[in-house]
């Protein structure tokens, strides 16, 4: 559920991204800052999940509830700032809002894009023990006696067909 809301939601930002871009959607800057509060709020259910996965795999620990709970309360202020914050009235001047929209803008990249990092990590030494797992497993059958037989009679097979 929450993996296809956040899908969801991602292709909703490019399109208004692109509409932007075309007369045929008159965006606010106050409008454009609510959109980025809701994406902050996405990118820290993001970020929690991740917690979440990190903790359960390094110490073999259950899901915590609060951090459950967390992400589940930053993914409905997400949706709340979508829906509710444009319904209510905030005197902010436009500096204002430029300058926390931009703020938020910059907060939300720089976590995704650290995360982004994180999880490349993750998965890179997960790779390279895969690829020494199998290494380890050849030079142990190889060392085995199956294996030594196998090659001697590889061995043999091969000068026999050299004579």
């Amino acid at each position: 559920m929450t993996a296809t809301f956040t899908k969801v939601a991602g292709i909703g930002f490019i399109l208004l991204a692109i509409l932007r871009l075309t007369p045929l959607i008159d965006i606010t800057g106050k409008w454009l800052l609510y959109i980025s509060i809701a994406a902050f709020f996405l990118i820290l259910c993001d970020l929690i999940e991740f917690m979440v996965e990190r903790i359960m795999a390094n110490k073999k620990l259950k899901s915590n509830k609060f951090l459950t709970s967390l992400r589940s309360l930053f993914l409905s202020c997400a949706v709340l700032t979508i829906i509710v914050l444009p319904n209510i009235k905030i005197g902010l001047s436009v500096k204002q809002v430029n300058t926390f929209g931009d703020a938020i803008t910059l907060i939300s990249l720089g976590i995704a894009i650290t995360l982004i990092g994180f999880k490349t990590d993750r998965k890179e030494p997960a790779s390279i023990m895969t690829q020494d797992t199998e290494k380890n497993e050849i030079r142990e059958f190889l060392g085995s006696n199956e294996g030594a037989e196998i090659i001697k009679k590889h061995i043999e097979e091969l000068s026999q067909t050299n004579k």
